[in-house]
């Protein structure tokens, strides 16, 4: 105890006497440029979380459509991303994206049980097996 009170009261008399820095209490100096207050944390957090949601939305907007139709096969994975990211914009209260979520979520019939009409289908890319011998 009486350890520690002499080294806090030598960097306090060692500060004052140089004038370098303002000390905090307990001695410790305060470094220009080093100090801060909280919530700064929260201002991250939220930031990632839109750049996130945003993300997501990009990539369903890339890969879910071909030539401005749905693409099928993607339906299903865009959907479960459009969901996760609903999740994300309902926790951060983004109202912008909130909509945005919303109106991709209906134009891919997510949660609709009707079939997607054959003209917002884009057609599928059929790939053929490159091990086949067609005769020719």
């Amino acid at each position: 105890m009486t350890r520690s009170l002499f080294t806090a009261t030598s960097a306090l008399f060692l500060a004052s006497t140089l004038g370098v820095a303002d000390v905090y209490a307990f001695g410790v100096p305060k470094v220009p440029g080093l100090g801060g207050g909280g919530g700064g944390t929260n201002a991250i957090t939220t930031k990632a979380k839109t750049k996130a949601a945003k993300t997501i939305l990009k990539d369903v907007g890339k890969i879910a459509f071909r030539g401005g139709k749905i693409v099928a096969s993607k339906q299903k994975w865009a959907c479960d991303k459009l969901s996760k990211a609903q999740k994300i914009v309902l926790a951060i209260n983004a109202t912008d994206l909130i909509e945005q979520v919303s109106d991709l979520r209906e134009t891919l019939y997510c949660g609709i049980t009707d079939p997607i009409p054959a003209e917002l289908l884009a057609p599928e890319e059929i790939k053929g097996d490159e091990t086949e011998n067609f005769a020719s």
